[in-house]
């Protein structure tokens, strides 16, 4: 029995990130959305509500606390795909919550929706992320970078490379299908 449900997010229950705790990992600092402004969350607010996205609050059901948050980005109504974004809490990581919001996640995307194809990008070094990925059923697909935000970083060659002058993060592109959904 799922710990968590998935929750509409309003302007009220946006300002509740600033609750959340930090990571301190420096690869993790662009997750840390408690130390955001109150104009910064009313820009990630309207950011969220875009026309090709739709976004959850991940409460848990014991206190209704907003510990994550789970959302469907580049919703593509022709091909019937699009793709995941999740971020949570700091203190509330490796705890299988994360799974839990994903399989919740399905079901809107496959069940409601009736959508076919789930796409989702991962940073190479967030093994514990790709760990919850592959176990709720999401597949390699391929490599990809990207500029990563925090330049500052110890560039560590497995996970990151140096172009340019700039530091890229090493992306996994996962997916998942309606079949390799109903499979599960």
């Amino acid at each position: 029995m799922p710990r968590i449900y998935l929750d509409k997010i309003d302007r009220e229950s946006a300002l509740e990130l600033k609750n959340w705790g930090d990571f301190t990992d420096p690869r993790l600092v662009g997750y840390n959305y408690g130390n955001l402004t109150d104009f910064e969350l009313r820009l990630w607010y309207g950011n969220i509500n875009m026309p090709n996205k739709r976004y959850f609050a991940v409460r848990r059901k014991e206190d209704d606390r907003f510990i994550g948050f789970i959302g469907l980005k580049n919703i593509n109504p022709i091909l019937k795909r699009a793709k995941l974004g999740i971020v949570f809490d700091a203190n509330y990581v490796s705890l299988g919550y994360g799974y839990e919001a994903i399989r919740e996640i399905f079901v809107i995307f496959f069940e409601e929706m009736k959508y076919r194809t789930l796409y989702l990008d991962v940073n190479l070094f967030n093994e514990r992320a790709i760990r919850a990925y592959k176990k709720a059923g999401f597949k390699k697909t391929s490599y990809s970078r990207e500029a990563f935000e925090n330049q500052a970083i110890d560039l560590d060659e497995r996970y990151f490379e140096m172009s340019k002058g700039l530091i890229y993060s090493k992306i996994m592109i996962m997916k998942i299908s309606k079949d390799e959904y109903n499979e599960l």
